[in-house]
Formats: C-alpha cells, structure tokens, sequence
C-alpha cells in the first residue's frame, strides 16, 4: 500500500497523524490499527512525515501562496496566475481531481498595491522563491491557464537550469507567447465577435460576464485597480517574452480555439503531448461542466505518474 492510499485509509477510519519533535504521533479508536495498518505504517514513517510538515508549512508559508486545495498527500499541482493574477478560477478543476490532489495557488506580486513586474523572467523568478520556500525540493507539478501557460513554461525553465526535477508541465488553453501580439490579439477579438452570432454562444458569452460581475462584486474599487495593473503589466511581458527550447515533456490541453497554435509549442518542446479538448474555446475550459472533461484529461495524466 503507497503512502497515498494508506492516508486515505487512515483518514476514513478516523485515525489522526501529527508530527511532535520530528516524532511522528497517532490517534486511533480502539481497535481500528491492526496489524497490517501498523506495518504500513511503519514503512510509510518518513514519507508520511514528510507530507505533514509540508502541510504545517504551509500555514505560516508565503503570502504568495495561496490553498486553493491542501488537502492530500500526493505532490502538490502548482497553479502559476494568468494575466490577471487570479488563480482562484482553478477551484472548480482543482474540487474534481483526486481527493488525495493538493493544488497550491502561485500568485504575483502587484496584487497588493505594490509594483507588477514586467518581465516572465522576474515573474518565474519571483515565483519559483515562493514555490521552493513552500516546496524546497522536486518532483514539481507545474500548470498553467491561458497566459498563465507562458509564466509556467518559464518556471518550468528556471527550475530544470537549478536541477530540479518537473515531473509535469501542464499548459491549459495556453496560446503561444506571439499570440499575445497586439495583430493576434485584435484577430482574435473578431473571431469573437462572430462566434458570437452562433447558437448557445450569446449564452457562454453572458455566463462568464455574470461571473466576472459577481466576482467583482465582492472586491473593492483598489483591489480591481491592481488587477488591472498587473494583468496589464503581464500582457505586455509575455508579448516581450522570447522562450528557449525547453529539454523536458510539455503536456498541452487544446481547445477548439485556433488561436492555441499547438504547432507554435511544439517547435520548443523536448517532448509535446496533446489532450484535445476541441468542444470548448480557451475562456470555456475552467467553467461550468466542462471543467470535469479537463479534470478527467488532466486526472489520466496525473495518474501515468504515481
């Protein structure tokens, strides 16, 4: 029994596990820890501890650290922020994983008030510190959303050059940084326009207005202000953004949305696999019942690596 479906196990008998001086504890109703349960869990010490004290970390962790989802033992799924600096539109895919998945929001600086950077280098930079201080060591899962794909390519970058292992690289709906041209950009806001004159767009189209409102709503005037400073700053980076041919595996979840160019990435790729998505546009991905066809995607390739 791995250390993941020996924690489920506990966890459903209602055994409790804390780490006290490096010591690992236990509480157990009488009678629930036979003998198998205790020799799994013996095996399991280290790895076991390992997982609490990165939990307890995680509570007087950085401020850029967000929990989108702590729970579970397995390696935690890092969600880098897209151009706006929200990573809280990964809770819907993050509830429809694996129980046992942790997923850890990555959020920039600039949020606050303070100054956005602008450039993908500082950004990964900044955000790599963020993610080691949390996570000292690989394997890494690393993901990213629209022009959150870009800033996770590059801290994927960053952490291979300082020989650090990236089990995963995950690019959601991610166009390839010249996409963000301001040429591809207006392209691509035409072929809104029209894709809006088919049947059950309008409707699409109206849902993630509603949604932006009703987010919106519950934020003050200053912390949308800086949230148009840092998705402007970030916009502007990834057009500047120049990516190098990147030695590992990509894993690149494409929709119907032509303006993904998959060919784009995979001229920089080690190695491109690619889980066509092709029913939804990029901005569809993350809500509403498609995001359990992502998460099913996603879960698949989570599971090739346990």
């Amino acid at each position: 029994m791995d250390a993941t479906a020996l924690l489920s196990t506990l966890r459903a008998r209602d055994v409790r596990l804390w780490v006290e001086d490096a010591q690992l504890k236990c509480s157990a109703p009488v009678g629930v820890l036979d003998a198998s349960l205790r020799q799994a869990l013996a095996s399991r010490k280290q790895e076991i501890i390992a997982f609490l004290q990165q939990a307890d970390a995680l509570k007087s962790g950085p401020a850029s650290i967000v929990p989108i989802k702590p729970e579970g033992c397995r390696p935690p799924i890092f969600a880098v922020s897209g151009h706006g600096g929200d990573i809280f539109c990964f809770l819907p895919l993050a509830r429809q994983l694996h129980a046992e998945q942790p997923m850890i929001g990555v959020q920039p600086p600039g949020l606050d008030g303070t100054e956005p950077l602008n450039s993908v280098e500082a950004l990964a930079h900044y955000e790599i510190a963020q993610i080691r201080q949390y996570r000292p060591h690989g394997p890494y899962l690393i993901a990213g959303h629209c022009a959150g794909g870009t800033l996770a390519f590059e801290v994927a970058q960053q952490l291979i050059a300082a020989r650090q292992d990236v089990a995963l690289l995950a690019l959601i709906g991610s166009p390839f940084p010249k996409m963000f041209g301001r040429a591809s950009l207006l392209w691509m806001r035409l072929s809104g326009y029209m894709r809006a004159l088919t049947p059950g767009a309008f409707t699409r189209k109206l849902q993630r207005r509603l949604e932006r409102q009703r987010a919106q709503s519950v934020v003050g005037s200053e912390t949308l202000s800086a949230r148009r400073r840092v998705e402007k700053a970030t916009v502007a980076a990834v057009r500047r953004y120049r990516p190098r041919p990147y030695p590992g595996e990509i894993d690149l979840f494409v929709t119907a949305d032509k303006w993904h160019r998959s060919d784009l990435w995979r001229a920089f790729a080690g190695t491109l696999r690619e889980h066509h998505l092709e029913d939804f546009e990029v901005n569809d991905l993350l809500l509403g019942p498609n995001v359990s066809l992502l998460a099913a995607s996603l879960q698949g390739r989570l599971n090739q690596l346990c």
